[in-house]
């Protein structure tokens, strides 16, 4: 019985105990998550005080880094990870402290304290500042040149070593030192060369037009040329055209006497009947040699003597002279002997 009790105290001792450490740690983790929310609070208001003009990675970088702190030590305890961290959909607590990341690093502050950035930045912005306060606006332009064209080559030289990510502060405050030097103190002025301005426009206008007119006449000239029209020279004489040729030609024509007409008619109708007469005397010396060749086939003897006497009444080339007869009566002697 004594054991019992022995042991029933031991049990109640045990849970005890483990109530008292499960009190404790969520007494830690809601002191952890206390503190995370106090220090994404001060973070919050600091970085909304400060947007205009924007002094986010300078001015809030302490509560910056307690923020990040802060939640470090939360998901360091494994309790605390387990019971805020992935607990439910919408995970405000990771969810919360991603924004406020995302937003230190869109703004690329690191590179404020990147080589001593910063540091050097507000030097030489400082002591423009001083020269713009303590000379008047028509004297400020050509006192504080020197002091402007510093800080701004010491910006480029930043923005390429950083490879254009430059601290989102100094650009802010780099943006608005140009505006008030080019604008508000109107100390940036470009001269205007309005002579180099009209031949630059004349140029483009005019280089179209001259160089299609210059292509025209260079290709007119050309096939002119190939067709012989026109050269470099102007021709000697002008070619005439047909009409004029045949015009000149017939004004050109002496008038004949008629009664030479009339003589040169009769010799040229004298030399046409002498060449018929030649070209009959030709044929019937030419067309005997093929007749025998086929009276001799058809039919005998007799009968060819009687043909060849009535055939010659028949052909109109005995008319032309004595010279057919001759040759009538040799053609048919030579048949008779064939």
């Amino acid at each position: 019985m004594q054991s019992y009790f022995v042991f029933v105290g031991l049990f109640l001792t045990l849970c005890c105990r483990v109530n008292l450490l499960l009190a404790l740690n969520n007494k830690i983790c809601d002191k952890l998550v206390g503190e995370l929310g106090d220090g994404q609070s001060k973070f919050i208001y600091c970085a909304t005080t400060k947007a205009v003009p924007v002094n986010l990675c300078i001015g809030c970088a302490e509560l910056y880094k307690n923020l990040t702190k802060d939640y470090e030590n939360l998901i360091a305890d494994a309790n605390c990870s387990k019971k805020y961290l992935n607990s439910d959909r919408i995970n405000i607590v990771a969810t919360t402290q991603g924004i406020l990341t995302s937003m230190w690093q869109k703004a690329n502050c690191d590179n404020c304290f990147r080589d001593d950035y910063w540091s050097k930045y507000d030097n030489r912005s400082i002591d423009l500042r001083d020269c713009l306060e303590k000379f008047k606006s028509d004297e400020v332009c050509l006192a504080c040149k020197p002091f402007y064209l510093d800080l701004n080559q010491f910006y480029h030289e930043m923005e390429s070593n950083v490879g254009g990510k430059v601290c989102f502060d100094l650009q802010d405050n780099m943006n608005r030192t140009r505006l008030n030097w080019s604008k508000t103190l109107n100390c940036c002025q470009r001269e205007v060369k309005l002579t180099n301005f009209l031949i630059a426009v004349g140029v483009v206008v005019l280089l179209p037009i001259f160089t299609f007119y210059f292509t025209a006449i260079v290709v007119t000239k050309r096939r002119e040329a190939n067709h012989g029209l026109l050269n470099e020279e102007e021709p000697e004489l002008d070619a005439p055209s047909t009409s004029t040729l045949i015009t000149a030609a017939v004004l050109s024509t002496p008038s004949t006497d008629p009664a030479v007409i009339s003589a040169q008619t009769e010799k040229i109708a004298n030399v046409l009947s002498g060449a018929e007469a030649r070209l009959s005397d030709d044929s019937d010396l030419d067309e005997p040699v093929l007749k025998p060749k086929v009276v001799t086939t058809a039919r005998p003897y007799a009968e060819l003597d009687s043909s060849s006497d009535d055939e010659p009444p028949l052909r109109p080339k005995a008319l032309a002279g004595p010279e057919s007869e001759s040759s009538d009566d040799e053609h048919l002697g030579k048949v008779k002997r064939a």
